[in-house]
């Protein structure tokens, strides 16, 4: 059995884990990871997690617009980095990290989990980026509804 968070919702399911990718480097701060499941039943579940090890000052305008919680100095994470704006100390009682932010899709379709990966710049052309690149190369592997729509596109 699989456990995917989707905001604060859990989605459980029997199925088979497709693929997976993720742009964690070793000096990564922040990054996406990505993983496709299909269910026992033939739907597709889709994760996104943005992780984050950047912590703030409680005077941070990125706390607001995060909406982020305090907590004691001393919890902080080990890989824990001060945020490049405000330049939190850790000498501080408290600290502001960001959180985990979960996103899950659950489609009948493999075209979905394609489109969902999808970005669009600011022209409007849609293109994939290395993690969902990826993700879909590793799934398609295992799955081959994912690997026709993500290897081959009629384009009209």
């Amino acid at each position: 059995m699989y456990a995917v968070r989707d905001g604060d919702r859990t989605l459980e399911f029997d199925g088979a884990l497709l693929g997976a990718s993720s742009s964690r480097r070793r000096e990564s701060i922040r990054w996406i990871e990505f993983k496709i499941y299909k269910t026992e039943n033939g739907s597709y579940i889709l994760s996104r997690i943005g992780a984050s090890v950047v912590y703030h000052s409680g005077a941070c305008p990125l706390v607001d617009k995060y909406r982020l919680t305090e907590i004691n100095t001393e919890k902080l994470l080990v890989d824990a980095e001060p945020c490049e704006i405000c330049n939190p100390t850790t000498e501080a009682p408290v600290v502001f990290p960001e959180k985990y932010r979960y996103w899950a899709q659950v489609s009948e379709e493999s075209q979905a989990v394609l489109d969902a990966l999808y970005k669009y710049d600011e022209g409007g052309a849609r293109y994939l980026t290395a993690v969902a690149k990826r993700v879909l190369q590793d799934s398609a592997t295992r799955d081959t509804e994912i690997d026709l729509v993500y290897r081959f596109e009629r384009i009209p």
